[in-house]
């Protein structure tokens, strides 16, 4: 079992990791339609961004390592916090951007397509 100490500074590395990925992908965190389209396309073409990955494509590998990020900064977040860090997106979001904007897409967008079924 890992220190909270330890993992907040995972949280850390997590999120500098993720905006590089940001970066490389010239995906602004800040700009929120933006981040929107990008959860969107990820979600929608996922099976096919895996298989590009897996070849050696490296947009398609960059997405996918940014959301594994994600997923990641998200298990990382229930340990430290427990299920209901989810009422601490305010404060989380102010140390974790890049984080706190996909997220936030994320969520957005699963919501969104959970309703359509």
């Amino acid at each position: 079992m890992f220190t909270k100490g330890f993992l907040q500074h995972d949280l850390r590395e997590l999120e500098m990791e993720m905006e590089r990925r940001c970066l490389v992908l010239n995906l602004d965190s800040a700009d929120e339609y933006q981040v929107q389209v990008f959860a969107r396309d990820l979600l929608q073409n996922m099976d096919k961004l895996k298989e590009s990955a897996t070849h050696g494509e490296v947009n398609a590998r960059t997405k996918m390592e940014l959301y594994s990020l994600a997923m990641l900064m998200h298990k990382s977040l229930l340990e430290i916090y427990g299920p209901d860090y989810v009422s601490l997106y305010a404060d989380l979001s102010v140390q974790n951007v890049a984080w706190a904007a996909l997220a936030k897409a994320l969520w957005r967008e699963l919501e969104s397509r959970s309703g359509n079924q």
